[in-house]
Order: C-alpha cells, then sequence, then structure tokens
C-alpha cells in the first residue's frame, strides 16, 4: 500500500488502549495529563475523558471547519480503504467491511468529544509541538512514526519526507514534552509479513539522555502476521516540575 500524504484517519479508544498496551494500566495514569499526537479523528480522547487527570489531542488537521473536517475524514477514509483492498499487506481474512464501521463509530465520538471539549484539541504538529518540557506524563503517537517511513524502508509513503532523520527530529520531540512514558505505534513495517521497522531499532539505539526502551508486543491486529511490535519508552531520571502551558489558561 502507498500514500502520498499522510491520511487523516482515526480508531475507536478501545483499539487503541490495546494498541497502546493500556488496558491493564488506567489506574496507574489516572492522574495523568495525557498527549495524543497526532489525534486524528480517533476516540481516544473520548475514551480517556474521565479515566485520567486529562488528556489532550493534537492534529494539523484540527485548523479545519467541522464540516470541512468530516468530509476530509470521511474522503480519506474511502481512500485508505481502497488501497488496502488492493493491498498485498494484509490478510485475506481481514474484515475490510468491519474496519470501515469501527472508523465511522470512531469518527462521530470523535466529532461529538471535540464539540463537548474545544479546548483539548489543538492545531499542531511533529516534528515541533507548542508545549513546555515536560508538560505530559504519557505520550502517545500512532500510525505516524514508522508507518509513514518512505516505502523503501517499510512504510506507506511514496514520498522521502518521513525519513530518518525526521523521525529522529519528532522523537526527540515527543520525549521533550514527556515527563514520564512515550508509547509509539506500530513500531513494525507495513507487510504482510510484518518486522521491527529498522527506523524504531535505529532510534531506540540513540535514545535521549535520561531515556530507555523497548519493543512490546501489541494485541491489536491491523492486518498483519509477523512481528507487530509497539515501543514504549520511559524515563528514568528525574522529571522536573513542568512549566505551566500557556494555552492552558486561556
Amino acid at each position: 500500500m502507498e500514500l502520498a500524504s499522510v491520511v487523516f484517519y482515526g480508531r475507536l479508544g478501545d483499539q487503541a488502549l490495546p494498541m497502546f498496551n493500556l488496558e491493564g494500566e488506567l489506574q496507574r495514569w489516572r492522574s495523568a495529563r495525557v498527549l495524543d499526537c497526532p489525534g486524528g479523528p480517533g476516540s481516544l480522547s473520548a475514551r480517556l475523558r474521565g479515566l485520567v487527570g486529562e488528556v489532550v489531542a493534537v492534529d494539523p488537521l484540527y485548523a479545519l471547519p467541522e464540516q470541512e473536517l468530516e468530509r476530509r475524514a470521511l474522503a480519506d477514509l474511502d481512500h485508505a480503504l481502497e488501497g488496502m483492498r488492493r493491498s498485498p499487506t494484509l490478510r485475506p481474512d481481514f474484515d475490510l467491511e468491519a474496519c470501515r464501521q469501527e472508523h465511522l463509530l470512531a469518527l462521530q465520538t470523535f466529532l461529538e468529544d471535540r464539540r463537548r471539549h474545544p479546548g483539548q484539541f489543538r492545531i499542531a504538529s511533529l516534528p515541533e509541538l507548542p508545549f513546555a518540557d515536560q508538560s505530559f506524563d504519557l505520550v502517545l503517537s500512532g500510525h505516524l512514526l514508522f508507518a509513514y517511513a518512505p516505502l523503501r524502508h517499510g512504510g506507506l509513503s511514496s514520498g522521502e519526507g518521513f525519513d530518518l532523520a525526521w523521525h529522529r527530529r519528532a522523537l526527540a520531540e515527543l520525549c521533550r514534552v514527556s515527563r514520564q512514558a512515550v508509547r509509539l505505534y506500530p513500531a513494525h513495517t507495513i507487510e504482510r509479513q510484518a518486522r521491527r521497522h529498522p527506523y524504531a531499532e535505529a532510534l531506540l539505539g540513540e535514545l535521549p539522555p535520561g531515556w530507555r526502551g523497548s519493543f512490546v508486543s501489541s494485541r491489536y491486529d491491523q492486518g498483519h502476521d509477523g512481528c507487530t511490535d509497539a515501543l514504549q519508552l520511559e524515563r528514568v531520571t528525574p522529571a522536573a516540575t513542568p512549566a505551566p502551558d500557556p494555552a492552558a489558561a486561556r
């Protein structure tokens, strides 16, 4: 499967929890400030709201008015599913119609949650985020890093914009804004027989000072066989008291 640009494509919160291995850990994060980057039109924020201290989602397309945002999400969903139907990277038993219905439900939940909590959806994109150092306890990033690496490096992108240098900057930025942990999915190639992504392996070997990481299996199924790991990073040096987020006071 090949994509010329990042699609505005969201998943159900109940899918994202196992994706990031959070199902049995919500008690740990009950007072945490959580960042979903990029949030897309997914319902992870809605699922976590009330279970954690605060959840903020960021995406560059949050700048669009609601009707245009919904149109973009529906168009990108159709485009992505058409590519998936033709793709040899998915198992034949992967149910694309069920996948479509899940994404539609995630979109509607996202739109309702955004209406109720507009201040928790910020316009921003990697590799530069408008937050102070260590603003969040837990940072989650799904289906951007590694997934949009160039095709020749096991990703979806037909271009070279999301190369290893971009990934290096993006991961450093996710670590910068986190006090405790960063979790990323997928950390594998987008292939029928997936393998650990070479960028993920490279970045794990050069984490910012004070961080350690590991590959962790994930129960989330997006239609691939083989190694479908997530990447989990933990800060091992004491976190400083975070600076206040100026946007939060407005």
